[in-house]
């Protein structure tokens, strides 16, 4: 969800609702933990790697630069 609107801030309900849709429920921090390791991943590949971003008490973006 983030990669397909860049620049587009989404809350922890829009994320859960995109990957695993409405009738599941998930906790909110199981998103924050995902992110982390999505985030680790890129890293592992790129050690400059900073396109997530972290919009406190809102969600999350994807930035293309």
């Amino acid at each position: 969800a983030l990669v397909r609107h860049p620049g587009h801030i989404k809350n922890r309900d829009q994320l859960i609702n995109s990957a695993r849709g409405e009738d599941i429920h998930v906790e909110e921090r199981t998103i924050d933990s995902h992110v982390k390791r999505i985030r680790r991943k890129f890293k592992q590949v790129d050690p400059k790697f900073s396109r997530i971003k972290t919009i406190y008490g809102i969600g999350y973006s994807f930035e293309l630069k």
